[in-house]
């Protein structure tokens, strides 16, 4: 049995028999986790708030080998985000992007720059919760990216020309980005706009994405979002059970 202690962020929980819950985690050095924290639902329980949803947390668990589920011995609050949970809008976008960590994250494979982005984005939606929608955008792209899953907007698959945001592109049903020429106008357009935006995407934080784009967002909400959310679809071959249309948020 090894011990092993890391920053993790709560994505859900569930009760498990009388007092315990089922605490489903992304930690910096593990991955993703499920553990139980026995005797959670006690009122005198020693972890507190700590397990509420997207609280970041310094936790100690045991693992077993060969056995998927831990066992928390501490948890520790790093910072709460109690606040956000009151806010319905705030916390449909959270209990989203937890159901995506969970469909694209391999249980128990570090992935510091996915623990990374989660915690710089739910920091996003806390300095600024009326951003909702545009830093669930970015979280959306990002996962792609880190996934795989997330086409290359900088050139043509065909001919290998540079892509810029001068003219339309176009996605054929594969996901893969071509110049008009190369399409003969076949596919679903990218307007210079949304090129803009994922262009972006990459070379600022979510806080900064937010700042920068969000008096224009209305106006590329819908066409970013069904763009970012055939690609989740495409990249799980089903919908997401909460997924967050453009519209709402």
């Amino acid at each position: 049995m090894n011990l092993v202690t890391t920053d993790a962020i709560v994505l859900r929980s569930y009760n498990l028999a009388e007092a315990d819950r089922i605490v489903v985690c992304l930690t910096r050095d593990a991955g993703l986790v499920r553990a139980v924290a026995k005797g959670a639902r006690r009122m005198r329980s020693r972890f507190g708030a700590a397990l509420e949803p997207f609280t970041v947390i310094r936790l100690d668990f045991y693992e077993k080998e060969n056995r998927d589920l831990v066992t928390i011995s501490r948890a520790e609050i790093v910072k709460s985000n109690f606040e956000l949970a009151a806010q319905l809008e705030v916390a449909e976008v959270l209990g989203y992007m937890a159901e995506l960590i969970g469909e694209f994250a391999p249980p128990h494979e570090a992935n510091d720059k996915l623990y990374r982005m989660l915690n710089a984005c739910v920091e996003a939606l806390a300095a600024a919760p009326d951003a909702a929608k545009l830093v669930l955008r970015y979280f959306e792209i990002w996962l792609l990216r880190l996934a795989g899953s997330f086409p290359d907007v900088s050139e043509c698959v065909a001919c290998g020309a540079a892509l810029t945001t001068a003219h339309p592109l176009y996605v054929d049903f594969e996901s893969a980005v071509r110049c008009a020429k190369c399409s003969r106008g076949i596919g679903t357009t990218l307007m210079p706009a949304i090129q803009q935006l994922l262009i972006s995407s990459q070379r600022l934080g979510p806080s900064e994405f937010a700042n920068t784009y969000q008096a224009s967002f209305t106006q590329t909400d819908a066409e970013l979002g069904e763009f970012t959310h055939r690609l989740i679809v495409r990249a799980l071959e089903r919908r997401p059970r909460t997924m967050v249309a453009p519209g709402r948020a």
